[in-house]
């Protein structure tokens, strides 16, 4: 036998070997991925000590570290829709979860801190307008989580303005007036943050004050927490929507809270007593962390709570 013979014959063998072998890795790992679900979270939430080892922690499971992926939250939608992960983390609010068929799970732990928003107010404003606060908490109660969702979904998905959205959602709800009597007294300066939600929920303020005959001032899109509070507190702006868990943990310092109310409550009393700002009533909306999967794979493997989560990750 030749030297050329003896050469294929040596190839032949270790590709077929190396075929093998790879065949008999690829079923082991393809049969893990039937099992195995993979996460999709930002870096923050997975390295930080209230994050996901303290969920982890909570519900008494772990995921497997190589099967997170780490993205920009914003990004995590899309990746949940497009199959390359099964749970995603996100905010409970967002615009995408409705339009993209997706599902919070259920946090029966009451481990997410709450964000539940309202309207933030200097009290000075309602001492020179004493019906105003009566007219603004008409709002709040309309707001729960599916139709913020939704209000959301039809700016971010469906390209519509935030200020189109907004005067629609205040028609739908018999909150504009077609006539009212003109108020004296200065203009009221609504704010809000620069992005969605927020240009909905300042929009609607407008709408609804300018409504009501209040003379109003656009200032919307400000800033954030830090700028918008420093304008509230110094009389550049009269009022903007907050959130709860936003004002208690970054402002006060304090530790999450997970019930509405206490948030509510513990936030309320101190900024009226510290600063002047009165909290109005806050909306049944609650803009937290979540974990998300697409209706269709969570009715597959039977999760609806993070629970249900734990319980599918123990048993595997």
């Amino acid at each position: 036998m030749n030297f050329r013979k003896i050469f294929l014959i040596t190839l032949v063998f270790v590709m077929s070997m190396s075929l093998m072998l790879t065949g008999c890795g690829g079923q082991d790992q393809s049969s893990g991925n039937d099992t195995t679900l993979k996460l999709g979270v930002n870096v923050e939430f997975l390295e930080r000590a209230d994050g996901l080892p303290a969920l982890e922690e909570t519900y008494g499971f772990k995921f497997d570290r190589d099967n997170i992926v780490t993205m920009k939250t914003g990004l995590t939608y899309d990746a949940l829709r497009n199959g390359k992960i099964d749970i995603a983390m996100g905010f409970a609010t967002d615009g995408r979860i409705p339009a993209f068929n997706l599902v919070n799970l259920k946090d029966d732990k009451k481990f997410f801190p709450v964000y539940n928003p309202a309207p933030t107010i200097r009290k000075e404003v309602l001492e020179t307008y004493p019906n105003l606060a009566e007219v603004i908490n008409q709002l709040p109660p309309l707001l729960d989580q599916k139709t913020l969702a939704n209000l959301n979904k039809q700016v971010d998905v469906d390209g519509k303005e935030p200020e189109d959205v907004a005067e629609a959602f205040l028609r739908e709800q018999g909150l504009l007036k077609e006539t009212a009597d003109k108020k004296e007294g200065p203009a009221i300066r609504v704010s809000c943050k620069p992005w969605t939600e927020q240009l909905i929920l300042g929009n609607m303020l407008i709408d609804l004050l300018e409504s009501n005959g209040y003379r109003v001032e656009d200032r919307t899109g400000l800033g954030e927490t830090p700028v918008l509070r420093k304008a509230l507190t110094s009389d550049q702006i009269d009022i903007y929507w907050e959130y709860t868990g936003t004002v208690l943990m970054t402002v006060m310092k304090e530790d999450q809270i997970t019930q509405a109310e206490e948030a509510y409550k513990k936030v309320k009393e101190w900024d009226a007593k510290e600063n002047n700002i009165i909290w109005l009533d806050y909306a049944p909306a609650n803009n937290t962390y979540t974990l998300m999967m697409t209706k269709e794979r969570a009715e597959e493997l039977g999760i609806e709570s993070i629970s249900d989560l734990a319980d599918y990750i123990n048993e595997k």
